[in-house]
């Protein structure tokens, strides 16, 4: 069955049709040290408390709040030093009453121990220790199990694992965690008018830099780019390196060129044919209209515009929330924020203008908010704004203009900072 849309569609509702049309892929067990960037297939649960015991919060001195129960800068009290504990210790030497313990960040806190007073609110020596301050019960000690206890829920699947929850992981005992294996995802560059980054150019080519745009945004995403090289402006080469692509394990295809209605525009004709089911969108956002977007056995094949803009564009809102469902991600949208303008902007109407450009904080904004900077020129096919933007601005179809002061959401180009 092949569906195809010929009317003018709004981009969430291209979103949310191929939102539909992709699955996660299987599942792998690996060795933690091998999950970074990777995407949870399970929960991960706390198997013991933590932390495991009573343990000093600082560098101090341990007592019992009873001893210092009438100090203060006028009536200090001196304690003498009975012991000292330092991390890794035991700790069971229990604290007798009248003395204090010198003790560390992360030792255990030894029975009698009341409260950890700091180091640096006291006057010691080897042998002596001087309070001019009261303390409470519990000042400055970690409670077993204050953190985490057998069972709870650290993280749930789908989190995303980066440096601080391989942390949690590692701290909590998971040696090994169930995840989502990497997706390859191949690159189609079909055009008669590209050449290889690095070969001179003839007379009517370009360079095939948006292969090295999509390779950088794949591999952001944690997944295997892989290129296909440049394919022929020719039906036949385009269906043999779609076919190709999926044989050799390809899990989607992304390619750029050759969706909209032009005489060489294989890619639509081959997908229309091919694909079941196929979609041929006309996409109401402004860059980015011609989109292709089709299933081979499940497989999904993104089509995007040639135009660099475009293609840019395209991939940031139609490819990678599919993709980061495909990971097995629980949020698979960019979240959006609100950028001020501190100036005027004009921009066409009539269909959602994604203006790329830089934002920077708002030094204008209590909050720590963000303005947009003056935008370059935002013609589909030039290059000069991908060099310095870092988000999309969304700018309704039906206004037109931009008045200082005007708040407008925006998300960030390449995913989360």
């Amino acid at each position: 069955m092949r569906e195809l849309g010929h009317h003018l569609v709004s981009m969430e509702e291209v979103q949310k049709t191929i939102l539909s049309h992709v699955s996660e892929v299987d599942a792998e067990e690996r060795i933690l040290a091998d999950c970074v960037g990777r995407v949870l297939r399970q929960d991960v649960t706390a198997q013991e408390h933590l932390p495991p015991f009573d343990n000093s919060a600082m560098d101090g001195f341990g007592v019992r709040t009873g001893d210092l129960s009438d100090v203060s800068k006028e009536q200090p009290v001196t304690l003498p030093v009975g012991q000292r504990v330092q991390a890794g210790d035991p700790g069971d030497q229990p604290l007798v009453a009248g003395e204090a313990v010198r003790i560390m960040t992360g030792a255990p806190i030894p029975e009698g121990v009341e409260a950890v007073v700091p180091h640096e609110l006291t006057t010691y020596d080897d042998s002596n220790v001087t309070f001019t301050q009261p303390v409470r019960d519990g000042q400055n000690v970690r409670r077993c199990g204050e953190d985490f206890r057998p069972g709870d829920v650290a993280m749930q699947s789908g989190t995303v694992l980066h440096g601080p929850r391989l942390g949690v992981c590692g701290t909590l005992g998971w040696a090994r965690l169930k995840m989502s294996r990497s997706l390859r995802v191949a690159i189609l560059s079909p055009g008669d008018e590209l050449v290889e980054v690095g070969e001179p150019c003839g007379p009517g080519q370009i360079r095939n830099g948006n292969a090295y745009s999509l390779r950088g945004a794949l591999a952001g995403l944690g997944a295997k780019p892989i290129s296909l090289g440049i394919t022929p402006d020719r039906p036949d080469a385009v269906r043999e390196a779609i076919s190709q692509a999926f044989a050799d394990g390809a899990d989607a295809i992304v390619s750029t060129g050759g969706v909209s209605a032009g005489d060489f525009d294989f890619v639509q004709a081959v997908v229309r044919e091919d694909a079941d089911p196929a979609f041929v969108f006309k996409v109401a956002m402004r860059p980015g209209k011609p989109q292709v977007f089709g299933l081979y056995d499940g497989k999904p094949l993104f089509g995007l515009p040639g135009n660099p803009a475009a293609s840019v564009i395209s991939f940031e809102l139609l490819v990678r929330p599919a993709l980061r469902k495909m990971r097995g991600e629980t949020l698979v949208h960019e979240p959006r924020f609100g950028v001020r303008f501190p100036f005027a902007y004009k921009y066409p109407s009539g269909r959602v203008f994604l203006l790329r450009t830089q934002i920077v904080p708002d030094e204008e904004d209590p909050r720590g908010g963000f303005r947009v900077e003056k935008p370059g020129a935002q013609g589909s096919g030039l290059m000069r704004s991908l060099a310095t933007a870092n988000a999309i601005v969304i700018l309704p179809a039906d206004l037109g203009q931009v008045e200082p002061g005007d708040v407008f959401p925006a998300q960030w180009i390449g995913g989360r900072p």
